[in-house]
């Protein structure tokens, strides 16, 4: 279930990642459908720098949330800190999820279906983050099958 889990997270990096390279391909629209802030949509409506160079930052970002992910469905050998770096995602991306809440209580009048449905996309990353480590820590030798406290190869 572990793979399955980073597997989910890595398919929503990669659309994330997607829809941010396309931006400054399809317009200032698709910026303000994307809900960016009003300057990076002003911005990409005057031709500037701010919205490409903003949307390619994220989408790369985002590239590096799946290479991660695949990393952690055993895709890609091995990349730096690879545990830590995944926590910290499944951190970000948890939260990312839950911060609709707090927006639906004080501002319910502004909160429209594409926030709530982000949210719960950015929920469930980080969801599949958190059971692929969990899982993926179970699997490794000596942290729940050798709690008895005898070292492996000692007689």
């Amino acid at each position: 279930m572990g793979r399955y889990a980073f597997l989910l997270a890595a398919g929503i990096s990669l659309f994330g990642a997607m829809i941010h390279f396309a931006a400054p391909w399809l317009g200032p629209e698709w910026y303000a459908f994307l809900q960016a802030p009003p300057k990076v949509v002003a911005s990409a409506q005057a031709g500037g720098l701010l919205a490409p160079a903003g949307a390619l930052g994220i989408g790369l970002l985002m590239l590096v949330c799946a290479a991660y992910a695949l990393a952690g469905a055993g895709l890609l050998r091995w990349l730096p800190f690879a545990q830590m770096v995944q926590g910290t995602i499944a951190a970000i991306c948890l939260l990312r999820g839950l911060l609709v809440l707090p927006y639906l209580y004080k501002f319910p009048e502004r909160v429209w279906t594409f926030d709530v449905l982000a949210s719960l996309i950015w929920f469930a990353a980080g969801l599949g983050f958190l059971v692929g480590i969990l899982r993926s820590v179970r699997k490794q030798p000596g942290v729940a099958a050798n709690s008895s406290g005898a070292q492996a190869g000692s007689a």
